[in-house]
């Protein structure tokens, strides 16, 4: 799978939400079912949504520019959370 073709479209036709303040509320609420962490978030953020054995995450092997880039946001993005994968197969990188 391409990730960043599969982010792209989750954005354009899900529903996600970006950084950690709305991410960690969509998970408290059982809303989130993918989180997606750059390779270079804070590790306090990190360790926070490790806590949230329930919703799996995949490390995004760029930087958060890179996956900001890959959202097609021109801005940088350390953490996201997919609510709704719209016409993407990202939802398959939550599972091992």
């Amino acid at each position: 799978m391409d990730i960043n073709k599969a982010l792209k479209t989750a954005v354009t036709t899900g529903k996600v939400l970006f950084g950690f303040e709305q991410t960690e509320k969509a998970v408290k609420a059982g809303k989130a079912k993918l989180i997606i962490i750059s390779s270079n978030c804070p590790e306090k953020h990190v360790v926070l949504i490790d806590e949230y054995k329930n919703v799996p995450s995949h490390r995004f092997g760029g930087t958060n520019i890179e996956l900001g880039s890959a959202c097609g946001k021109p801005f940088s993005i350390s953490i996201l959370s997919v609510l709704n994968e719209g016409e993407s197969e990202i939802l398959a990188l939550g599972q091992k």
